[in-house]
């Protein structure tokens, strides 16, 4: 399939979820027929990490921008929190205040386990929280930001985009950017259906007492082979450990129970904490991430890692791609940029991503355990390489040697 051509308006949208009208909170009051309608250049539904990228880089343009939050804010994400460092430097701001842990050591553990620990000079990956982090991009946005104000209408016409909010306000932008996640009611209102596939996330914030902490003071630890298309995870935060279990290529109805079991099994206690759970939009296959003057950026455009789970960082760069296309009036041009470069790289993730997850004892002996893999791997990580780049530079016998039949492990 080639890259996706432009997207046309077509005839006049409209959507609506009015019997939500009036029953939600923010916003403002409810406006009459006569209450004149606020004209943005722009208008960014949502305010995560892409959200706040398009804002920043808009405002940063001299536009006018309304940015759209349902929840009010600073809001809790749930997500593992790590962020290669280089994706600071995206932005012209210190993000120093919003870091929690900074990483130097890797530890890959397998369902028997064995382990590999690798160091990682320099410490290019961070810790961070999901509420504070994207509040901190959106702080530094020149944009308008309404919080407690979920979208419940869309209307598109030729010349622009027009929301209504639950409150009942209306507003009109020449475009509009949906950045409301894995969920993205934008996406489903413009008819843009993305090449995604939903896998799923559970996640637990959980108090740790010092010994602990000093254990992953600076290490996140991976769990592998189990969930067989996916992994577990311990990351470290300022004061507690956050702990999950994604699948990716598929879900899997027992991520609880394996959570706690598996949890349990290196010391740490999830039972009564709340649990968090989330869909992750896996990125699939090129779809048109604009129609009209709608376009989508980060989870919403389904742009999440197919190996790692991670969105963060093609978040924050579909945001200002998302942003430079509004200046240039070329959505569709957003389109084609996105696939080829995001896209591009992630549908070389999903081909890793189908080998590890479905080969899990071959890519632990093969890759993890191999010194020149693993030196790729840990770039991927610190953000420092691509898929592309590591399947041109990846041993041969990680390539070619996976076994035909897995041998016989412990659960």
């Amino acid at each position: 399939m080639g890259d996706p051509g432009p997207a046309a308006a077509g005839p006049e949208l409209r959507t609506s979820l009015r019997p939500g009208v009036g029953s939600h909170p923010g916003g403002g009051q409810r406006g009459g027929e006569s209450d004149p309608v606020k004209e943005y250049d722009a208008i960014v539904v949502g305010a995560g990490p892409a959200g706040g990228s398009a804002a920043y880089w808009l405002g940063e343009a001299g536009r006018r921008v309304l940015v759209l939050e349902k929840e009010r804010l600073p809001r809790y994400k749930p997500c593992g929190g790590g962020v290669p460092k280089a994706v600071f430097d995206r932005f012209p701001f210190d993000f120093s205040p919003v870091i929690e842990r900074e990483i130097s050591r890797v530890r890959f553990r397998f369902r028997d386990g064995r382990e590999v620990v690798a160091d990682l000079p320099g410490k290019p990956v961070a810790m961070v929280m999901r509420d504070r982090f994207d509040y901190h991009i959106l702080q530094h946005a020149r944009a308008e930001v309404r919080d407690g104000s979920p979208v419940v209408a869309l209307r598109q016409d030729g010349d622009g985009v027009e929301v209504e909010t639950a409150s009942g306000e209306t507003f009109r932008g020449r475009y509009l950017i949906g950045a409301d996640g894995a969920n993205s009611r934008v996406a489903r209102w413009a008819g843009l259906r993305g090449g995604k596939r939903m896998g799923a996330a559970l996640e637990v914030e959980v108090p740790a007492d010092d010994a602990l902490l000093e254990e992953y003071r600076e290490t996140v630890l991976f769990l592998l082979g189990t969930p067989p298309l996916g992994y577990l995870w311990v990351f470290p935060k300022a004061e507690h450990l956050s702990v999950g279990i994604g699948t990716f290529l598929g879900k899997n109805a027992a991520m609880r129970e394996v959570l706690r079991r598996e949890m349990a099994r290196l010391g740490i206690d999830v039972e009564g904490y709340p649990e968090h759970g989330h869909p992750l939009p896996i990125y699939l296959r090129r779809e048109a991430l604009h129609r009209g003057r709608v376009l989508l950026a980060g989870d919403a455009g389904g742009l999440v890692d197919p190996l790692l789970g991670e969105g963060i960082r093609h978040a924050i760069d579909s945001g200002r791609m998302a942003a430079e296309a509004v200046l240039q009036e070329d959505p569709a041009g957003y389109t084609v940029r996105v696939q080829r470069t995001l896209g591009a790289n992630l549908r070389w993730g999903l081909r890793w991503a189908k080998v590890f997850y479905h080969h899990p004892w071959g890519s632990f002996e093969l890759g993890v355990r191999n010194p020149r893999f693993l030196d790729l791997f840990l770039r991927l990580f610190a953000g420092r390489t691509t898929y592309r780049r590591m399947a041109l530079r990846a041993p041969l016998d990680v390539l070619l040697g996976l076994p035909r039949r897995r041998p016989a492990v412990p659960p």
